[in-house]
């Protein structure tokens, strides 16, 4: 993860956490309020509420792990590349590591192009 993206999910995350500490669940709309503490615009939030509540919500569990995180390092096994890019998604960001961008087309198709 880049030093940038790093940030940008420790502080997603620091704010995803004072949202969980509320109540007991976090739900989605926790997601949503925390991404915008956070400093994302209402769509980015959003997009980041239902990337992490479609990844995650049927794991209440893991959804309170995540939410619990002080740091990327204490997110539940195998969460922190999801979460990765479901932030590199709605943020517009091109994933670390990456140089080609896809688009998608109608019909579920992806065209690919070098960088």
């Amino acid at each position: 993860m880049t030093r940038r993206s790093r940030l940008a999910a420790l502080v997603a995350v620091a704010a995803l956490a004072a949202a969980g500490c509320a109540n007991n669940d976090a739900k989605e709309k926790d997601v949503v309020n925390a991404m915008r503490d956070a400093g994302l615009d209402a769509d980015q939030a959003k997009c980041v509420g239902d990337g992490v509540w479609d990844e995650f919500g049927d794991d209440q569990d893991t959804v309170n792990d995540i939410a619990a995180a002080d740091d990327t390092d204490d997110f539940p096994e195998d969460t922190e590349d999801e979460i990765r890019r479901i932030l590199d998604r709605c943020l517009g960001r091109t994933p670390s590591g990456s140089d080609t961008t896809g688009t998608s087309e109608p019909g579920g198709s992806t065209t690919t192009t070098a960088g």
